[in-house]
């Protein structure tokens, strides 16, 4: 009985913090600075950033902002390769959506916005997007968070066969 009190306070005490939103000094000292996207060279690991493997050539990474996690996994049937790229902006939510958005056309995607995930209540999306390849079959999801006093962009990339909403 006394442990599933202790459970029961510590899961009240976790929830109040999330929707209280006093999260100072849990996080902010503890996000990495990453990699500016410039300086990034996709074809070589970058470990200090769990790069353990080269981003496969087709993935376009948008024009700023800091990587700050990146990861490549191997095929998960019945869909292709994927990678992970996490990147900080200093951009909004839209601002940076808009400037990527250009970007993943020039290399032959369309965007579009697609409804946040209704299952995701405490880490919910400010925005989520889906860009299909016009050619090709490739995907890229792109989930904008913010919180911790650091916005992000999650990047998810597909190879083919890639899932679709």
């Amino acid at each position: 009985m006394k442990t599933l009190l202790a459970i029961l306070v510590v899961l009240v005490v976790a929830l109040a913090l999330f929707w209280s939103g006093t999260t100072t000094g849990i996080l902010p000292d503890g996000i990495p600075k990453g990699i500016p996207v410039a300086e990034l060279d996709p074809a070589s690991p970058h470990p200090e950033i769990g790069l353990i493997a080269p981003l496969p050539s087709w993935i376009p990474l948008p024009d700023s902002g800091n990587v700050i996690s990146a990861g490549v996994y191997p095929p998960q049937p019945p869909y292709g390769a994927a990678a992970v790229v996490m990147v900080s902006t200093d951009l909004s939510s839209k601002d940076f959506a808009a400037g990527y958005g250009r970007r993943l056309d020039g290399a032959g995607f369309a965007m579009r916005q697609i409804p946040n995930p209704p299952n995701l209540v405490i880490d919910a999306p400010e925005l989520s997007f889906e860009a299909d390849e016009r050619k090709g079959g490739r995907v890229v999801y792109v989930t904008m968070r913010n919180g911790f006093g650091v916005r992000v962009a999650q990047l998810t990339f597909w190879d083919v066969p890639a899932p679709h909403l």
